[in-house]
């Protein structure tokens, strides 16, 4: 009942976004609305200068507000309550001011750095000013999004140290910090103390005798938040499980992971980036090709609201720490072990050769996750097959294995199903772009 509620309020707010003359589309599950709003010809400040937008693109989250989802920095703005937007125009003014706010705060925090004379920058246009510590790796930067708070890297001291709480990763230095000097100094101590209590009381895990079970095939998952990536026993955990593993330590490393390579399950921390790890749920379904990967969020302690939120957004599970890695890699197979469909399937028309074949098949669908081929071969093994794409001319690599068969007398083509399992270097990201383009509804010319 609750969802089927649920379902009817986002199809009267997708009525709603229409109404307005705006491109609105229910996202999969009913839970969440994708909205795409063209904005004027007035720029949006950004650390680098001004940038013009043709449009951006939003999701419902409830019934009240909206995550921008596009373009990227965008993604950093909270949550936005629409109540009283009534027109496309007064939804571009709540998102321009939400934006304009935290410019506003940028240059706060920028002006804080620059008294103390640090030396910032802010990557890729984002949102936030990074600072390097003069550590041995150079690539374990502060980052600072509020003036007087830093908040402190994975890597360096902290590099495979998971934390107990997401607050540890902030750090408020005190008034005696007037120089960038005295600043580096006390980030730095802060992170070898950190260090040192992690060395002394490590997190409680649960480390089997013996290897667990493997799954039958090797998954890919994606852990997300900066404790969880860093966390090391609970990677080889999900390894020793069956899985592959990459980490992303904010909602945006995880949106671009996807659009990198396919991962069937995600395991987040329900806190990130000082928003809900809920909300990355309907962000991941409104990528191109995705329809319902299942996303598991961790918190540190049970929070009531945080479950609701996950329930709502469509979590595959909720689950209070202390989290242990044997234990959650356990769970999280059985979860990536479930028969859901999670990607979409498009007609698609190219040819597919592997060694031997006498003729290329034809596949009849297309899916970041494999292809359906027709073919009159008897039969097929796992193997590597070439992907002929005709718009480029374009071929890729990819090791894959049938999943399952439709013969002659079935309903439907004569052929195979195929699961990819591995692509050769850069044909993933290659395929991710031509599935994209299916959804799109034509198929872009490749990267070389």
């Amino acid at each position: 009942m609750a969802q089927a509620d649920e379902l009817r309020r986002q199809q009267i707010l997708q009525r709603r976004f229409q109404a307005m003359g705006l491109e609105a589309g229910l996202l999969a599950g009913g839970r969440s609305v994708l909205v795409t709003l063209p904005v004027g010809p007035e720029p949006f400040e950004t650390p680098q200068g001004p940038r013009k937008l043709r449009a951006l693109r939003f999701y419902t989250v409830g019934h009240d507000r909206i995550k921008c989802l596009a373009p990227l920095a965008l993604f950093h703005v909270p949550l936005l309550r629409i109540v009283g937007c009534e027109t496309a125009a007064q939804l571009e003014a709540r998102v321009r001011a939400a934006w304009s706010e935290r410019v506003r705060a940028l240059a706060r925090t920028r002006r804080w750095l620059d008294d103390l004379g640090v030396a910032a920058e802010s990557p890729a246009g984002a949102p936030l000013w990074s600072f390097s510590l003069g550590l041995e790796d150079e690539r374990a930067r502060a980052v600072a999004i509020e003036a007087g708070q830093v908040i402190l890297p994975s890597r360096g001291p902290l590099s495979g140290a998971a934390l107990a709480r997401w607050e540890e990763r902030v750090f408020e230095p005190d008034a005696a910090c007037s120089s960038a000097v005295d600043l580096e100094l006390a980030v730095t101590a802060r992170l070898e103390g950190l260090a040192r209590e992690r060395r002394r009381h490590p997190l409680r895990r649960l480390d089997a005798d013996l290897p667990a079970p493997r799954l039958a095939r090797l998954v890919p998952a994606l852990v997300v938040g900066a404790r969880l990536a860093a966390d090391r026993g609970l990677h080889e955990a999900l390894r020793r499980r069956g899985f592959t593993v990459e980490a992303a330590r904010g909602p945006g490393d995880a949106l671009e992971a996807f659009r990198q390579r396919t991962f069937e399950v995600v395991l987040a921390e329900a806190r990130l980036d000082r928003g809900d790890g809920s909300e990355l749920i309907p962000a991941l379904r409104a990528l191109p090709g995705i329809l319902d990967v299942p996303v598991a969020l961790v918190d540190d302690r049970p929070r009531e609201g945080r479950r609701s939120a996950a329930d709502a957004a469509g979590a595959a599970a909720y689950w209070p720490g202390p989290l242990e890695g044997a234990a959650a890699a356990d769970a999280l197979a059985e979860i990536a072990a479930t028969d859901r469909r999670r990607f979409a399937r498009y007609d698609r028309a190219l040819a597919v050769s592997w060694p031997g074949c006498p003729a290329p098949g034809v596949t009849a669908s297309v899916g970041r996750g494999g292809v359906f081929v027709k073919t009159p071969a008897a039969t097929l093994v796992r193997q590597r097959f070439a992907l002929h794409l005709p718009e480029s001319g374009a071929t890729l690599r990819v090791d894959a294995e049938p999943l399952y068969r439709l013969p002659a007398a079935a309903l439907g083509p004569d052929g195979f199903g195929l699961r990819f399992c591995g692509f050769e270097a850069g044909a993933e990201r290659a395929w991710i772009d031509y599935v994209a383009g299916a959804a799109a509804g034509s198929a872009p010319p490749l990267r070389a």
